[in-house]
């Protein structure tokens, strides 16, 4: 898969008429077919996976809140940064995320860390503090 993927690269490099138009759209089987590769082993692989999917915008989506149950740490742990570059568009999988906050592999753990980071809404901004607050933290009468 990912040699496929360096091929079509370099043939768009060296001979652009042979490139496929910028408008055409990966289909459905070409998305779940990159969820499927983020089992390899290599970081860097997964990380170029990664950043291919959130590419292809939402729709990847679903498959990639599936993946997030994998049982390959691999694939799990791409998928959580691949919804991580998606930014808010990976909002849907909030809930999985937040599950996948107790995952038993820490690069996974990591990599649902940044993707929350990315995903979680900006919220309100703090209330301003009470007359009353102290700096230490304790709340004078």
């Amino acid at each position: 898969m990912f040699a496929a993927l360096l091929v079509a690269t370099a043939l768009s490099q060296a001979a652009p008429e042979l490139a496929p138009p910028a408008d055409r759209r990966l289909d459905d089987d070409a998305v779940r077919r990159l969820v499927e590769a983020l089992k390899d082993s290599d970081f860097e692989v997964r990380q170029n996976l990664a950043a291919a999917l959130a590419k292809t915008g939402p729709r990847a989506v679903p498959l990639l809140r599936e993946a997030l149950k994998d049982k390959t740490v691999e694939r799990r742990s791409g998928a959580a940064y691949a919804l991580g570059l998606l930014g808010d568009a990976g909002r849907p999988a909030l809930p999985e995320l937040l599950d996948a906050l107790n995952d038993p592999d820490p690069d996974v753990r990591r990599q649902v860390s940044y993707a929350l980071a990315r995903v979680v809404p900006a919220g309100r901004a703090a209330p301003a503090p009470s007359p009353n607050a102290a700096t230490d933290g304790v709340l004078r009468r």
